[in-house]
């Protein structure tokens, strides 16, 4: 079965993780001297704490996508250069 022309969903999920992260954790930062918004909360600034939290899962996602991808492509080079050599068809009936 071949993967070539698929899509590893790793990489939009990742960026979506990723955008979202950041827009939450700078709300976060933003609101940070806001006291009164983060006391249903126990005083924590989850805004902050989860934007991390999910910029972190979106690298790790982009990272692992991003090995994938170049471990597949030293797999295809290593297949390629052990492959034997092709046989010349004009070279034999000479």
């Amino acid at each position: 079965m071949s993967t070539a022309g698929s899509l590893d969903l790793r990489l939009p999920i990742g960026g979506l993780f990723v955008i979202l992260g950041v827009l939450l954790a700078g709300y976060g930062i933003a609101t940070a001297s806001n006291t009164a918004q983060y006391i249903p909360s126990g005083g924590l600034n989850i805004n902050l704490w989860w934007g991390v939290v999910m910029l972190v899962t979106g690298l790790l996602f982009l990272f692992l996508a991003r090995r994938d991808n170049v471990r597949a492509e030293f797999d295809a080079a290593e297949r390629g250069a052990a492959a034997p050599p092709r046989r010349d068809p004009a070279a034999a009936t000479r």
